[in-house]
């Protein structure tokens, strides 16, 4: 009897295949049942010292592989190791050397029975690190963030070549962040990746059909500088190329002075005379506001909505009074919008000593209907004589430090005729002009006191010929 229990036993050992092993044997030499596997990596046959040097093989390679992040249409394929991706898989390296160990014989073998008829695949675990994801997206992903870029229009010979837009695309991180952890922990299975980043997209204004109804001049404006110094009319081509070009599309508005600042050397303007509280000054830029008018004259012709205009502090000579449109950073500009209800197209052009801009849209009104506008001076204000004394200068020696300035004040109409009929008289502008003062440095350089005093008497009262017939006695 006690030899069929031996032979017994060692018959159902045989059969399944298990050797005779002590305690702590089997605690260190267990093996890894056949059909067992971690993910595509074969268990069979292995400790599970040798399986966690199998999972650890495996991982290197899945952080080599490439994961391609989307931005909208643009991607960037990023090593999965740069991302962080690692694996602790000691947990299921346990459970895989713990299948068909547990239980009677019978239940061992019928563990084993049911792997031969299908293995058993366990997962690994994947884990992303967000401060390693998110210095990844910093690197590859931000530099891919792009600014919208409306439909356009560039100027060949009489027509126009209408540009496509583009869509802005800008990362937003947080979101990305958490959608690339979440995909390399809970859905990437294996090989190179795909995902779409979280990104905030800003469609580009206009179309191809919209920038077609651009045809027409609606207003046009032109000026003369040719009389203008080098600096000056340097000035001038500058700031027109800055507005040459731009087009606005129903709703927008511009400021002018915005548009050619800044009025530095680096920005290509040069010293040249402008307006500053009724007195002529050297500054960068000078000539700018001849820019800005020539621009308001096709505004205005174009009917536009002007929302911020300001004449010159003196009369201008290249536009009569009330046309002008002066500008001076931080104190004057001149601003408008596109009103209409389709885009419009900003030319200008400064060659030969000729200045001209022209306002392209779709022509709105009828062919009837003709506007003008008039400039009418309500008042002149003649300059007056300012003398100052000399001390360097000989006696009675006078030498012009500024021209004089007519002062005027004047308003601007716009007319509307239909038919050649006058339908409407409209005040645009009320424009004052301050008089500007003829002034002259005088010579008092003398030893004798009398003709020192009877100069500056002359001075005193800003009359030339007083100045001349002291000159004369003394």
């Amino acid at each position: 009897m006690k030899k069929r229990q031996i032979f017994a036993a060692a018959t159902v050992a045989l059969f399944l295949g298990s050797p005779f092993t002590v305690k702590g044997e089997e605690e260190t030499s267990q093996r890894i049942l056949e059909g067992v596997y971690l993910e595509n990596v074969n268990l069979s046959g292995m400790t599970q010292e040798e399986a966690a040097q199998a999972a650890d093989r495996r991982m290197e390679e899945i952080a080599g592989y490439q994961i391609q992040l989307w931005m909208d249409d643009q991607s960037v394929g990023i090593p999965a190791s740069e991302l962080g991706v690692s694996g602790d898989n000691q947990k299921t390296i346990s459970q895989a050397a713990a299948i068909g160990q547990a239980g009677n014989v019978i239940k061992r073998y019928k563990v084993r029975k049911d792997l031969e008829e299908e293995p058993i695949q366990l997962a690994l675990t994947n884990q992303a690190d967000k401060q390693k994801v998110q210095t990844a997206l910093e690197t590859y992903c931000l530099p891919l963030n792009r600014e919208v870029t409306d439909y356009g229009l560039t100027r060949e010979g009489k027509g126009f070549q209408i540009t496509n837009g583009q869509r802005g695309v800008t990362l937003d991180m947080e979101k990305s962040v958490s959608l690339v952890a979440d995909y390399l922990e809970n859905q990437w299975q294996d090989g190179n990746g795909s995902l779409e980043l979280a990104v905030d997209i800003t469609e580009p204004r206009g179309s191809q059909e919209e920038l077609a109804r651009v045809k027409n001049i609606l207003g046009q404006g032109s000026t003369d500088y040719s009389s203008s110094s080098a600096a000056r009319a340097t000035n001038i081509k500058n700031g027109t190329s800055t507005l040459n070009g731009k087009v606005l599309y129903p709703g927008d508005s511009i400021s002018v002075c915005s548009a050619m600042m800044p009025f530095t050397e680096e920005n290509g303007y040069e010293l040249a005379p402008s307006y500053a509280n009724g007195t002529t000054v050297e500054t960068f830029g000078g000539g700018i506001c001849q820019v800005s008018t020539t621009l308001y004259l096709a505004v205005i012709r174009a009917e536009l909505e002007v929302t911020e205009r300001h004449n010159h502090s003196m009369i201008v000579n290249y536009v009569k009074p009330a046309m002008d449109a002066a500008i001076a950073e931080g104190s004057k500009d001149f601003q408008f919008t596109n009103n209409l209800d389709a885009p419009i197209y900003i030319e200008g052009y400064a060659a030969g000593g000729s200045l001209s801009f022209a306002i392209y849209g779709e022509e709105y009104r009828p062919e009837n209907r003709k506007v003008t506008f008039e400039s009418e001076i309500l008042e002149t204000i003649d300059p007056t004589v300012e003398l100052t004394a000399d001390t360097e200068l000989g006696f009675g020696v006078t030498q012009m430090t500024q021209g004089p300035h007519i002062g005027y004040r004047s308003v601007l109409w716009k007319v509307v005729t239909e038919n050649g009929e006058e339908v409407s008289r409209e005040e645009v502008n009320n424009s004052n002009y301050m008089m500007s003062p003829t002034k002259y440095k005088v010579g008092v350089k003398t030893d004798n006191p009398e003709a020192s005093s009877a100069m500056y008497s002359a001075i005193a009262s800003n009359d030339l010929n007083k100045v001349y017939e002291a000159a004369q006695k003394y």
